[in-house]
């Protein structure tokens, strides 16, 4: 198994679950303090830049492609976005081919939609207007699907994770730290459902229940929380979790807002995906704990 972008955010804790019962090449442009705690037997750091050629000597069944460039990135200007996000994925597809790398999971973003103005985000929404990082994971999905492997384009919203905490993102992220900071909270459409969230174990989960089916349904899917929550009831939640002080202020001001449908992890691959509350308490969890 091959994993990209193994010491950011979503493959640094792909790389700690899969590593348990897993030979994983763990690729990494620039070293972080991932690299220093994660060790294990079963890991192979490369240090590797995939704007160039991807040379090295190892064949792994399985390629889950985390690396990307987006709008919170150090390097964020438009040549960045192009060099890792197409070409780096291009010298990727170049080397699973060379090796006949039998399956390809991209994790791609819900960003590719761009101005949702429907209550439902399916995966049969246009695509209106996305930003610079939703245009290039729209490129990066097609060429995976013009490839020879078995593929999966795994549409995100925003990811929490368990190693890594940055308070800029998910929004759910900046929220819990603003609670256990007993700083006040401004919500908007409190009223509203609430599925836009999705944590790395659920991904790992999923990702480790497709990885070995022999014919794997190609394709690109949503994948989001299930059961949303009611937003104003989630934060309270969290807010009495956290033992958290903050003022709640529910804004009456309206904003775009959606939920987003799963099912088809569970119409093509038999997958239920957890829901809100179990994943929001998950992360509350491991947030007390760290």
């Amino acid at each position: 198994m091959l994993i990209t972008g193994a010491n950011g955010i979503v493959g640094s804790d792909l790389l700690k679950f899969f590593s348990k019962n897993n030979k994983v090449y763990a690729l990494y442009r620039s070293t972080n303090e991932i690299n220093k705690k994660l060790k294990s037997k079963n890991i192979v750091w490369i240090k590797h830049d995939l704007s160039k050629n991807l040379k090295i000597k190892i064949k792994p069944k399985i390629i889950i492609h985390c690396a990307v460039i987006h709008s919170l990135s150090k390097k964020k200007k438009f040549n960045d976005y192009i060099n890792t996000n197409i070409l780096g994925l291009l010298n990727l597809l170049e080397f699973a081919k060379k090796n006949k790398v039998k399956k390809i999971i991209h994790l791609s973003s819900v960003n590719i939609y761009g101005e949702v103005n429907s209550k439902i985000l399916k995966e049969t929404n246009f695509f209106n207007t996305p930003d610079l990082l939703g245009s290039t994971k729209i490129l990066m999905e097609k060429l995976i699907s013009m490839q020879d492997a078995s593929y999966l384009n795994i549409r995100l919203p925003g990811v929490v994770g368990y190693q890594i905490n940055d308070m800029r993102r998910p929004w759910i992220c900046k929220i819990a730290n603003k609670l256990r900071q007993n700083k006040k909270v401004e919500i908007f459409n409190s009223n509203k459902k609430f599925n836009n969230i999705i944590d790395t174990y659920e991904i790992y989960k999923f990702i480790d229940f497709v990885k070995e089916k022999k014919n794997l349904k190609s394709g690109n899917i949503n994948f989001s929380s299930s059961k949303p929550l009611i937003l104003k009831k989630m934060i309270y939640f969290m807010k009495e979790r956290l033992s958290s002080k903050s003022k709640i202020v529910l804004k009456n001001q309206k904003r775009n807002h959606f939920i987003i449908s799963s099912n088809k992890s569970f119409e093509n691959y038999n997958y239920r995906i957890s829901s809100t509350y179990k994943i929001i308490s998950r992360y509350i969890n491991s947030f007390i704990k760290n």
